[in-house]
């Protein structure tokens, strides 16, 4: 009986504390007013834990990639102006140039970067072979100068069997070995050379030129007159002359004394009475 009465107890006993005994659900009055104070939420097992942070995850990616889709369709697209064209105006004038007979460039070079282009034409370019065009120059003949010249024709290139002679002040270009004419770019050479032609033009026929138009294109030169200035304050002023004392054949211009104008704040008046 003992034994069977023990164990009758130990079954009534709180399945909370195990000390007190169980009037109702098995926990006695004291763990249940304990429960009611301080509950304890019930935990959530882990794997829901973990599949609630992938739809998060899930969700924000998704409201950043809509967002950034109707960020991109909404953009005002930036249009640059349309570029305005660039006009150049030339400026074309029909000019007269001496052209020599016999010419290998006919009308010759007036400046250096002229010569260059027209010694390296397809056309002449052989006449030019021997030229070191980094070394060119343009020089003026200080004293005459006899030798043989080069002429032209057809389209081959003969020298001349007679002397001739190239006067002080022409036009002529060289690399220090090699010179040739600026007004017709024929060679010189101070000895013979050949071949020599059959019909070879005298001197005075190479001397001989023909005025021949030509079409010049140029861009429009800035003016380079100075702009006009403003008159000076002195020719602004009037000046008012004093007739000469009595006695006195002296009389000095009046410079009249003009204040600045400048509006300055008007202010009220005071009202009457008051300090």
């Amino acid at each position: 009986m003992l034994k069977g009465d023990h164990r009758r107890n130990i079954g009534k006993l709180c399945r909370a504390c195990e000390r007190h005994a169980a009037d109702r659900g098995g926990v006695c009055n004291f763990c249940r007013r304990r429960i009611l104070r301080d509950p304890i939420a019930p935990a959530m097992p882990s794997r829901v834990w973990k599949v609630a942070g992938l739809l998060t995850g899930l969700l924000a990616v998704s409201s950043m990639l809509i967002a950034a889709v109707v960020m991109t369709r909404r953009a005002p697209v930036a249009r640059l102006p349309p570029a305005k064209p660039t006009v150049i105006t030339m400026v074309v004038e029909q000019r007269t140039r001496n052209v020599y007979p016999y010419s290998i460039v006919p009308g010759g070079a007036l400046t250096l970067e002229e010569a260059r282009q027209a010694m390296n034409d397809p056309a002449v370019k052989a006449n030019f072979a021997g030229f070191d065009f980094a070394k060119l120059r343009q020089v003026k003949l200080a004293r005459d100068l006899v030798g043989y010249v080069s002429y032209r024709w057809g389209e081959k290139t003969y020298w001349t069997s007679n002397v001739v002679t190239l006067r002080a002040g022409e036009t002529v270009y060289t690399d220090g070995i090699h010179l040739v004419r600026g007004r017709c770019l024929n060679g010189y050479s101070p000895v013979a050379m050949l071949p020599i032609g059959p019909d070879e033009p005298t001197e005075e026929v190479l001397d001989t030129p023909m005025e021949m138009p030509v079409i010049a294109y140029s861009l429009p030169q800035p003016s380079m007159e100075p702009p006009e200035m403003p008159p000076s304050p002195e020719e602004l002023t009037p000046t008012v002359p004093i007739p000469p004392m009595p006695g006195s054949g002296l009389w000095y211009p009046l410079v009249p004394i003009i204040p600045p104008i400048h509006r300055r704040p008007t202010t009220a008046a005071p009202p009457p009475g008051a300090p």
